[in-house]
C-alpha cells in the first residue's frame, strides 16, 4: 500500500484536484448562462456592473459603439474565487498540461540520478493517468457551450434592452449637438460680416494741410492784386 501510495499518491492529488476545477468551472459558467438568460432580472455583481457603465456612458454622451468587444470585456474581467472568467474557460486544461510536465520532469531529473527505470516509469504513467482522468472529466463537464450561450445572451441584452433604452432617453443629444454647432458656427459668420461692414475711420487731420511762408506771401500778393484791381 505504502509502494502503491509513493509511485501514484502525489498525482491522485493532482487529478482529483483537476477534476474539482473541472467541475466548479461547470457550475460557475451554468450561473453565468442563467444570470445572462435573465438579462436585467439578475442580480450578479457583472451584469449590475455592466448596465451601470453602459447607462453612464450615455449620460456623458459617449456612447458604446463596439457592443461585442463591451460585451466581451464584462465578460473576461469577472473574478470568480480570485480568479477571472477568461482564465476559468482554460484553467482544467491547463492544469492536464501541468500535470503531465511535473511527471516528465520527474522522469527525466530521476533517471539522470540514477534511480531504477521502474519507479520513474511509475511515476509517469502515474501522471499521464492523473491527466488523462481530468481530460474525461473536462469532456464530460463540457462548458464551451455554456460561455458561447451567455455571450449571446449578454449581446442580446445588450443590443436589444440597454441600446433601445439608451437611444430613447438620451435621443435628443446628437440633436442639440447639431443644433449648438450650427448656432455657433452662425454667431462666427454674423461678427465677421460686421466686422467687414465697420466703416473704415480716417483721421481727418491727416487731411489738413498747412502753407509755408512762401505760399502764404505769394496768396497775399495774389489777394492784393486782385482787390486792386476791382477798386
Amino acid at each position: 500500500m505504502y509502494q502503491a501510495w509513493l509511485y501514484y499518491g502525489e498525482f491522485v492529488v493532482f487529478g482529483i484536484w483537476g477534476m474539482v476545477l473541472t467541475l466548479v468551472r461547470r457550475i460557475l459558467f451554468g450561473r453565468l448562462c442563467r444570470d445572462a438568460a435573465l438579462g436585467s432580472g439578475a442580480k450578479g455583481k457583472m451584469l449590475k456592473a455592466m448596465t451601470l457603465k453602459f447607462e453612464k456612458s450615455y449620460e456623458v454622451n459617449v456612447g458604446v459603439h463596439d457592443i461585442p468587444v463591451f460585451v466581451q470585456k464584462y465578460l473576461c474581467q469577472e473574478k470568480k474565487f480570485g480568479i477571472r472568467l477568461g482564465r476559468w474557460r482554460r484553467l482544467p486544461e491547463r492544469w492536464t498540461g501541468l500535470i503531465l510536465g511535473i511527471g516528465f520532469l520527474e522522469t527525466v531529473i530521476l533517471h539522470f540520478l540514477g534511480y531504477e527505470s521502474t519507479f520513474y516509469l511509475n511515476r509517469f504513467l502515474a501522471a499521464a493517468t492523473a491527466a488523462a482522468f481530468v481530460r474525461v472529466a473536462v469532456l464530460w463537464f463540457e462548458t464551451d457551450s455554456l460561455w458561447e450561450r451567455a455571450q449571446v445572451c449578454l449581446l442580446d441584452y445588450v443590443s436589444n434592452t440597454l441600446y433601445p433604452r439608451q437611444i430613447h432617453t438620451y435621443e435628443g443629444f446628437a440633436e442639440r449637438a447639431e443644433e449648438a454647432e450650427q448656432v455657433q458656427t452662425l454667431a462666427e459668420e454674423k461678427t465677421e460680416c460686421e466686422e467687414q461692414e465697420k466703416p473704415i475711420i480716417r483721421n481727418p487731420a491727416k487731411k489738413q494741410r498747412f502753407l509755408d511762408k512762401e505760399e502764404e506771401q505769394i496768396l497775399q500778393e495774389v489777394m492784393t492784386e486782385l482787390l486792386g484791381s476791382s477798386v
